[in-house]
C-alpha cells in the first residue's frame, strides 16, 4: 500500500506525511485540506519504504484537526527515548533525525546558519581622467552616442559651430578683425612684446635741445649719447594737457608710422654711467606721456640701468608726447642746468 509524503513546493524536498513544516526550508506545512489555494506543500502517494517514517502523533494531530497544527511546548523526553540518531528539538521537545535542520513538528531552526564573513568590496572614486582613459567606460560612451539620433549626437558640435559663428560677427560689428583680435590674446597670454615699428623723433618745440645733445640719440643702440634740454625752477612750465603740472620746456614727441598700441617704455633716465656728467646734471625721476588727451605720470628711479616702464594706451595712437615732470637734484657746483634721457623706446604687440 503507497504511502503518503509531504513535497514542500518552497524547496521540493519530500517529507514525512503529517510534518507541520519544512524538514530542510522550514516552511510550515499543516494547511488544512480545504484552503488548498493556500498551502505550500502538496501531497502525493510513494511505494512503500521510500518515504521516512512519519510520527503517529503528528499525523493524528494534522488528520483529525479541523485547522493547522500549532505547536505547543512539552518537556523534553529523557535522554533514555531518544533513539540512536536522534536529537530532541529545543521548543517543543520532539525527537528528530540529527541531519535535519528544522524540527518536523514545531519547525523551529535545529542547526542555526552560521553568519558567513563576506569581503564588501569598497567602492573606488575615479578621477575624470581615468574615467576618460578607461576603457570600458570609453567604450560604454561610443555605444551610448551611437545609440541616440544623429541630431543628438551632432548636436553639441552644431552648438560649437553656431557660438564661434556668433563670437566672430560680434567682433566683426564691434569693428575688430577677428583674426587680429585672436593673435592679440594670444599674445596677452605669452607676454610677448616688440620694439615699435618706424618711430620718429622730434623736439618740441624745436630749439629745446641743449647744445651738443641729439634727440635722435634716444632711438640710437649707443649709450655714449643722449638727449638733454635746460631745468630750472624758473623755466618750468605748466602743461595745460596734466592738469597744469610743471615740466621742462623741452618736450620729446614720438610719432608712429602707423596707429599703435603702446604697451611699455623702456628708460634710461640721465645721463649714463660713464658720462662723468651725470652727476652734475638733474636726473628725471618723473615723465609726463600724453597721449589722445589723456596724461599718464610714470615715476622713476635715479638710476642709469635700464627701466621699463608699464604704459597701455588701451587704443592705437599716432604720437606720443614725453615731458620730464620731476627730477632729482644736481651736485651743489654743478653748473649744468640740464635734465637728460640716454634712451626712450615704445614696445607694442607683434602686428
Amino acid at each position: 500500500m503507497a504511502a503518503i509524503e509531504d513535497v514542500c513546493t518552497a524547496c521540493g524536498e519530500r517529507n514525512p506525511a503529517g510534518s507541520a513544516f519544512c524538514l530542510y526550508c522550514g516552511v510550515y506545512l499543516g494547511w488544512d485540506e480545504a484552503s488548498t489555494a493556500d498551502r505550500p506543500a502538496a501531497r502525493r502517494p510513494v511505494a512503500a519504504g521510500e518515504g521516512a517514517a512519519v510520527s503517529s502523533e503528528a499525523r493524528t494531530r494534522v488528520e483529525s484537526a479541523g485547522e493547522p497544527a500549532r505547536p505547543t511546548a512539552r518537556q523534553q523526553p529523557v535522554e533514555s527515548q531518544w533513539k540512536p540518531g536522534e536529537q530532541p528539538c529545543p521548543q517543543c521537545g520532539h525527537p528528530n533525525a540529527t541531519t535535519l535542520r528544522f524540527c518536523a513538528k514545531c519547525g523551529h531552526a535545529l542547526r542555526p546558519s552560521q553568519p558567513t564573513t563576506q569581503r564588501t568590496a569598497i567602492p573606488t572614486t575615479k578621477t575624470w581622467w581615468q574615467r576618460f582613459r578607461d576603457p570600458v567606460d570609453r567604450r560604454a560612451r561610443r555605444d551610448y552616442r551611437r545609440s541616440l539620433p544623429p541630431l543628438y549626437r551632432w548636436r553639441r558640435v552644431i552648438i560649437g559651430i553656431l557660438a564661434i559663428a556668433v563670437a566672430l560677427g560680434v567682433l566683426w560689428a564691434a569693428g575688430n578683425n577677428p583674426v587680429t583680435w585672436a593673435k592679440d590674446r594670444y599674445y596677452d597670454v605669452r607676454g610677448t612684446l616688440v620694439v615699435a615699428d618706424q618711430l620718429v623723433y622730434a623736439a618740441d618745440p624745436s630749439d629745446s635741445v641743449a647744445p651738443g645733445y641729439d634727440v635722435a640719440a634716444l632711438g640710437s643702440a649707443a649709450v655714449d649719447d643722449a638727449w638733454a634740454t635746460g631745468w630750472a625752477d624758473e623755466i618750468v612750465t605748466p602743461l595745460s594737457g596734466c592738469g597744469n603740472k610743471k615740466a621742462a620746456k623741452g618736450m620729446v614727441r614720438l610719432t608712429f608710422q602707423e596707429p599703435t598700441r603702446v604697451r611699455r617704455l623702456d628708460v634710461v633716465a640721465g645721463l649714463p654711467d660713464a658720462d662723468e656728467k651725470r652727476p652734475l646734471q638733474f636726473r628725471p625721476s618723473v615723465l609726463l606721456v600724453m597721449y589722445e588727451g589723456r596724461c599718464t605720470e610714470l615715476p622713476l628711479k635715479d638710476s642709469a640701468a635700464l627701466q621699463q616702464l608699464t604704459l597701455d594706451t588701451g587704443v592705437p595712437v599716432k604720437e606720443l608726447t614725453v615731458a620730464i615732470g620731476g627730477t632729482y637734484p644736481a651736485r651743489a657746483d654743478a653748473g649744468q642746468p640740464f635734465t637728460a634721457l640716454t634712451s626712450l623706446v615704445a614696445f607694442a604687440r607683434p602686428h
